[in-house]
Protein backbone atom coordinates (compact mmCIF):
# COMPACT_ATOMS: atom_id res chain seq x y z
CA UNK A 1 0.00 0.00 0.00
CA UNK A 2 1.40 3.46 -0.18
CA UNK A 3 1.76 5.87 1.64
CA UNK A 4 -1.07 8.88 1.25
CA UNK A 5 -3.36 5.39 0.42
CA UNK A 6 -2.14 4.15 4.23
CA UNK A 7 -2.73 7.84 5.97
CA UNK A 8 -6.50 8.18 3.98
CA UNK A 9 -6.85 4.49 5.08
CA UNK A 10 -6.02 5.46 8.90
CA UNK A 11 -7.70 8.82 8.96
CA UNK A 12 -11.24 7.37 7.09
CA UNK A 13 -11.50 4.51 9.48
CA UNK A 14 -10.61 7.21 12.69
CA UNK A 15 -13.45 8.65 11.52
CA UNK A 16 -16.18 5.88 11.09
CA UNK A 17 -15.41 5.10 14.52
CA UNK A 18 -16.21 9.02 15.62
CA UNK A 19 -12.43 8.92 17.65
CA UNK A 20 -12.06 12.39 18.64
CA UNK A 21 -9.61 15.12 16.55
CA UNK A 22 -6.90 14.69 18.77
CA UNK A 23 -6.60 11.15 18.40
CA UNK A 24 -6.91 11.63 14.51
CA UNK A 25 -3.74 14.34 14.95
CA UNK A 26 -1.98 11.96 17.22
CA UNK A 27 -2.19 8.29 15.37
CA UNK A 28 -1.85 10.10 12.07
CA UNK A 29 1.57 11.35 13.13
CA UNK A 30 2.75 8.30 14.48
CA UNK A 31 1.81 6.19 10.99
CA UNK A 32 3.97 8.82 8.80
CA UNK A 33 7.02 8.58 11.60
CA UNK A 34 6.60 4.67 10.83
CA UNK A 35 6.20 4.56 7.18
CA UNK A 36 9.21 6.60 6.83
CA UNK A 37 11.26 4.25 9.10
CA UNK A 38 10.31 1.51 6.69
CA UNK A 39 12.39 3.58 4.00
CA UNK A 40 15.56 1.58 5.62
CA UNK A 41 13.92 -1.75 6.59
CA UNK A 42 14.04 -4.80 4.60
CA UNK A 43 10.30 -5.25 2.68
CA UNK A 44 10.35 -8.93 3.09
CA UNK A 45 10.32 -8.72 7.32
CA UNK A 46 6.95 -9.57 8.87
CA UNK A 47 4.85 -6.38 10.28
CA UNK A 48 5.87 -7.83 14.10
CA UNK A 49 9.46 -7.17 13.11
CA UNK A 50 8.98 -3.78 11.72
CA UNK A 51 7.35 -2.40 14.55
CA UNK A 52 9.23 -3.89 17.20
CA UNK A 53 12.46 -1.76 15.30
CA UNK A 54 10.47 1.15 14.75
CA UNK A 55 9.54 1.11 18.52
CA UNK A 56 12.87 0.19 19.47
CA UNK A 57 14.22 2.74 18.03
CA UNK A 58 12.24 5.01 20.04
CA UNK A 59 13.05 3.78 22.69
CA UNK A 60 16.97 4.51 21.87
CA UNK A 61 16.18 7.74 20.80
CA UNK A 62 14.90 8.12 24.62
CA UNK A 63 11.52 8.83 23.80
CA UNK A 64 9.18 8.89 26.86
CA UNK A 65 6.96 5.95 28.05
CA UNK A 66 4.21 7.55 27.04
CA UNK A 67 4.89 8.77 23.78
CA UNK A 68 6.03 5.05 22.77
CA UNK A 69 2.70 3.73 24.27
CA UNK A 70 1.40 6.20 21.81
CA UNK A 71 3.14 4.82 18.98
CA UNK A 72 2.65 1.42 19.43
CA UNK A 73 -1.64 2.28 19.92
CA UNK A 74 -1.31 3.94 16.77
CA UNK A 75 0.19 1.24 14.64
CA UNK A 76 -2.21 -1.85 16.40
CA UNK A 77 -5.26 0.17 15.46
CA UNK A 78 -3.96 0.53 11.64
CA UNK A 79 -2.91 -2.99 11.60
CA UNK A 80 -5.88 -4.58 13.42
CA UNK A 81 -8.90 -1.62 12.54
CA UNK A 82 -7.35 -0.03 9.15
CA UNK A 83 -5.62 -3.64 7.58
CA UNK A 84 -7.79 -6.29 9.36
CA UNK A 85 -4.56 -7.95 10.23
CA UNK A 86 -4.26 -9.78 13.50
CA UNK A 87 -0.71 -9.09 15.19
CA UNK A 88 1.27 -12.08 16.66
CA UNK A 89 3.46 -10.78 20.06
CA UNK A 90 6.01 -7.88 19.75
CA UNK A 91 8.96 -7.72 21.45
CA UNK A 92 10.28 -4.59 21.35
CA UNK A 93 13.09 -2.37 23.68
CA UNK A 94 9.95 -0.14 25.81
CA UNK A 95 10.36 2.10 28.42
CA UNK A 96 8.07 1.30 31.48
CA UNK A 97 5.86 4.09 32.08
CA UNK A 98 7.41 5.29 35.75
CA UNK A 99 5.30 5.90 38.89
CA UNK A 100 4.97 9.22 39.85
CA UNK A 101 3.79 11.58 42.16
CA UNK A 102 0.61 13.81 41.03
CA UNK A 103 1.51 17.04 41.72
CA UNK A 104 -1.27 18.78 43.69
CA UNK A 105 -1.18 22.49 44.40
CA UNK A 106 -1.62 23.29 47.96
CA UNK A 107 -5.30 25.11 48.85
CA UNK A 108 -2.92 28.22 49.55
CA UNK A 109 -1.28 28.08 45.75
CA UNK A 110 -4.86 27.10 44.17
CA UNK A 111 -6.60 30.22 46.42
CA UNK A 112 -3.49 32.60 45.00
CA UNK A 113 -3.78 31.48 41.00
CA UNK A 114 -7.61 32.33 40.75
CA UNK A 115 -7.03 35.84 42.52
CA UNK A 116 -4.43 36.18 40.11
CA UNK A 117 -5.57 34.46 36.69
CA UNK A 118 -7.24 36.76 33.87
CA UNK A 119 -9.43 37.11 31.22
CA UNK A 120 -7.91 36.40 27.97
CA UNK A 121 -8.24 37.45 24.69
CA UNK A 122 -11.70 38.32 25.34
CA UNK A 123 -12.52 34.94 26.77
CA UNK A 124 -13.64 33.93 30.37
CA UNK A 125 -10.78 32.17 31.39
CA UNK A 126 -11.22 32.89 34.85
CA UNK A 127 -14.54 31.15 35.16
CA UNK A 128 -13.14 28.39 33.33
CA UNK A 129 -9.95 27.97 35.37
CA UNK A 130 -12.66 28.35 38.63
CA UNK A 131 -14.19 25.10 36.77
CA UNK A 132 -11.51 23.04 36.59
CA UNK A 133 -10.44 23.14 40.45
CA UNK A 134 -14.17 23.52 41.47
CA UNK A 135 -15.29 20.41 39.51
CA UNK A 136 -11.79 18.56 39.03
CA UNK A 137 -12.60 18.82 35.24
CA UNK A 138 -9.97 18.19 33.01
CA UNK A 139 -9.15 21.17 30.84
CA UNK A 140 -11.45 20.55 27.88
CA UNK A 141 -14.31 19.49 29.52
CA UNK A 142 -15.56 22.71 30.67
CA UNK A 143 -14.98 23.47 27.41
CA UNK A 144 -17.23 21.26 25.66
CA UNK A 145 -20.24 22.02 27.70
CA UNK A 146 -23.28 22.88 25.93
CA UNK A 147 -26.48 24.76 27.15
CA UNK A 148 -28.16 21.26 27.58
CA UNK A 149 -25.54 19.83 29.75
CA UNK A 150 -25.85 23.30 32.54
CA UNK A 151 -28.63 22.27 34.95
CA UNK A 152 -29.32 25.20 37.07
CA UNK A 153 -32.11 24.06 39.40
CA UNK A 154 -30.22 21.43 40.63
CA UNK A 155 -26.50 22.73 40.83
CA UNK A 156 -25.50 20.59 38.61
CA UNK A 157 -22.84 19.83 34.84
CA UNK A 158 -23.65 16.69 33.02
CA UNK A 159 -20.05 16.35 31.03
CA UNK A 160 -21.05 14.29 28.05
CA UNK A 161 -18.22 11.85 26.34
CA UNK A 162 -15.47 12.52 28.60
CA UNK A 163 -12.25 10.36 28.91
CA UNK A 164 -13.03 6.71 27.75
CA UNK A 165 -16.51 7.89 25.96
CA UNK A 166 -18.24 7.78 29.58
CA UNK A 167 -20.80 10.91 30.93
CA UNK A 168 -21.09 12.15 34.07
CA UNK A 169 -22.55 14.43 36.54
CA UNK A 170 -20.79 17.02 38.71
CA UNK A 171 -21.61 19.52 41.32
CA UNK A 172 -21.64 23.14 40.09
CA UNK A 173 -20.54 25.42 42.89
CA UNK A 174 -23.32 27.97 44.46
CA UNK A 175 -20.51 30.23 44.05
CA UNK A 176 -20.42 30.12 40.07
CA UNK A 177 -24.31 29.68 39.59
CA UNK A 178 -24.36 33.92 38.85
CA UNK A 179 -21.16 33.98 36.47
CA UNK A 180 -22.14 30.98 34.80
CA UNK A 181 -25.81 32.71 34.05
CA UNK A 182 -23.87 35.76 32.86
CA UNK A 183 -21.73 33.26 30.73
CA UNK A 184 -25.21 31.68 29.43
CA UNK A 185 -26.73 34.96 28.33
CA UNK A 186 -23.16 35.77 26.36
CA UNK A 187 -23.70 32.53 24.44
CA UNK A 188 -27.55 33.43 23.61
CA UNK A 189 -26.56 36.56 22.22
CA UNK A 190 -23.65 34.88 20.11
CA UNK A 191 -26.59 31.70 19.24
CA UNK A 192 -29.12 33.76 18.12
CA UNK A 193 -27.04 36.07 15.67
CA UNK A 194 -25.15 33.03 13.92
CA UNK A 195 -28.58 31.48 13.78
CA UNK A 196 -29.97 35.01 11.82
CA UNK A 197 -26.47 34.67 9.65
CA UNK A 198 -27.04 30.85 8.80
CA UNK A 199 -23.77 30.27 10.87
CA UNK A 200 -24.14 26.37 12.69
CA UNK A 201 -22.46 25.18 15.69
CA UNK A 202 -20.13 22.56 15.04
CA UNK A 203 -21.90 18.95 16.30
CA UNK A 204 -20.08 15.74 17.34
CA UNK A 205 -20.44 12.34 15.40
CA UNK A 206 -23.40 12.09 13.10
CA UNK A 207 -25.76 14.45 15.01
CA UNK A 208 -26.00 16.59 12.50
CA UNK A 209 -26.97 13.48 9.96
CA UNK A 210 -29.31 12.53 12.45
CA UNK A 211 -30.88 15.60 13.67
CA UNK A 212 -30.23 18.33 11.05
CA UNK A 213 -32.70 21.03 13.12
CA UNK A 214 -30.12 20.79 16.16
CA UNK A 215 -26.85 22.43 14.28
CA UNK A 216 -29.38 26.00 14.88
CA UNK A 217 -30.72 24.48 18.25
CA UNK A 218 -30.00 26.80 21.27
CA UNK A 219 -29.54 23.75 23.17
CA UNK A 220 -26.72 22.57 21.29
CA UNK A 221 -24.87 25.89 21.39
CA UNK A 222 -21.64 25.70 23.35
CA UNK A 223 -21.32 27.61 26.90
CA UNK A 224 -17.87 29.19 25.57
CA UNK A 225 -18.18 29.91 22.00
CA UNK A 226 -15.27 30.67 20.42
CA UNK A 227 -15.29 34.85 19.45
CA UNK A 228 -15.59 34.16 15.73
CA UNK A 229 -16.69 31.57 13.42
CA UNK A 230 -14.00 29.06 12.39
CA UNK A 231 -13.53 26.51 9.40
CA UNK A 232 -14.00 22.87 10.29
CA UNK A 233 -10.93 21.21 10.13
CA UNK A 234 -12.72 17.79 9.08
CA UNK A 235 -15.14 18.90 6.58
CA UNK A 236 -14.09 22.19 6.07
CA UNK A 237 -17.73 23.83 7.28
CA UNK A 238 -17.70 27.39 8.85
CA UNK A 239 -19.13 26.57 12.10
CA UNK A 240 -19.14 27.97 15.95
CA UNK A 241 -16.66 26.16 17.75
CA UNK A 242 -16.02 26.59 21.87
CA UNK A 243 -12.83 27.69 23.05
CA UNK A 244 -9.89 26.34 22.65
CA UNK A 245 -7.54 24.75 25.41
CA UNK A 246 -4.75 26.91 24.55
CA UNK A 247 -6.65 30.28 25.67
CA UNK A 248 -7.06 28.74 29.42
CA UNK A 249 -3.46 26.91 29.62
CA UNK A 250 -1.85 30.52 28.53
CA UNK A 251 -3.79 32.32 31.05
CA UNK A 252 -2.27 30.16 33.88
CA UNK A 253 0.84 30.46 32.17
CA UNK A 254 1.21 34.41 32.55
CA UNK A 255 -0.86 34.04 36.61
CA UNK A 256 1.51 31.96 37.43
CA UNK A 257 4.61 34.20 35.67
CA UNK A 258 3.43 36.92 38.23
CA UNK A 259 3.09 34.78 40.88
CA UNK A 260 6.18 32.58 40.82
CA UNK A 261 4.53 29.54 40.73
CA UNK A 262 4.65 26.11 38.86
CA UNK A 263 1.05 24.77 38.41
CA UNK A 264 -0.49 23.14 34.80
CA UNK A 265 -4.25 23.23 34.24
CA UNK A 266 -4.40 19.21 34.83
CA UNK A 267 -3.03 20.04 38.46
CA UNK A 268 -6.09 21.85 39.61
CA UNK A 269 -7.84 18.99 39.08
CA UNK A 270 -5.21 16.84 40.97
CA UNK A 271 -5.53 20.05 43.93
CA UNK A 272 -9.60 19.11 43.52
CA UNK A 273 -9.19 15.55 44.30
CA UNK A 274 -6.19 15.72 46.58
CA UNK A 275 -7.89 18.86 48.93
CA UNK A 276 -11.58 16.43 49.01
CA UNK A 277 -9.76 13.41 50.20
CA UNK A 278 -8.09 15.48 52.67
CA UNK A 279 -11.09 16.68 53.72
CA UNK A 280 -12.89 13.50 54.24
CA UNK A 281 -15.23 13.27 51.79
CA UNK A 282 -16.15 9.53 50.59
CA UNK A 283 -13.29 8.05 47.92
CA UNK A 284 -16.30 6.56 46.17
CA UNK A 285 -17.86 9.76 45.74
CA UNK A 286 -14.70 11.68 44.44
CA UNK A 287 -14.74 8.62 42.46
CA UNK A 288 -17.55 9.01 40.32
CA UNK A 289 -17.09 12.88 40.45
CA UNK A 290 -13.58 12.58 38.93
CA UNK A 291 -14.79 9.36 36.01
CA UNK A 292 -12.18 7.31 37.71
CA UNK A 293 -12.33 3.88 36.33
CA UNK A 294 -10.62 2.50 39.75
CA UNK A 295 -10.77 3.63 43.15
CA UNK A 296 -7.28 2.86 43.06
CA UNK A 297 -6.40 5.59 40.75
CA UNK A 298 -8.84 8.00 43.36
CA UNK A 299 -6.73 6.84 46.06
CA UNK A 300 -3.34 7.79 44.69
CA UNK A 301 -4.04 11.23 45.08
CA UNK A 302 -3.74 10.52 48.68
CA UNK A 303 -0.62 10.26 50.47
CA UNK A 304 -1.28 10.47 54.43
CA UNK A 305 -0.90 6.71 54.81
CA UNK A 306 2.93 7.58 53.59
CA UNK A 307 3.43 10.83 55.53
CA UNK A 308 1.94 9.44 58.26
CA UNK A 309 4.79 7.17 59.30
CA UNK A 310 6.96 8.27 62.26
CA UNK A 311 10.40 9.07 61.62
CA UNK A 312 12.93 7.05 64.28
CA UNK A 313 14.90 10.00 64.01
CA UNK A 314 12.19 11.72 66.13
CA UNK A 315 12.75 9.08 68.84
CA UNK A 316 16.50 9.39 68.91
CA UNK A 317 16.51 13.07 68.99
CA UNK A 318 13.72 13.53 71.90
CA UNK A 319 14.73 10.32 73.93
CA UNK A 320 18.69 10.42 74.04
CA UNK A 321 19.74 6.89 75.85
CA UNK A 322 20.75 7.90 79.60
Amino acid sequence: MKRLEAIDLLTLTLRRKHLALSTEETYRYWLVQYLDSLATVNPTLPSEKKIERFLTGLALRDYSASSQNQAFNALLFFYRDCLGQELQRINALRAKKPITIRNAPSVAEVRALLAAVEDASGYPTRLIVKLLYGCGLRVNEPLNLRIRDVLLNDSQLIIRAAKGGKDRVVALPCSLVGEIQAQLELSRIIHQRDRAAGIPVQLPGRVEQKYPAAQFSRQWAFVFPMAAPCRHPRTGQIVRYRVLDCNVQRAIQRACRKLDLEIKPHELRHAYATHTLNAGINPRAIQAALGHKSLETTMGYLHAAAVSVPSPLETIILCPPQ
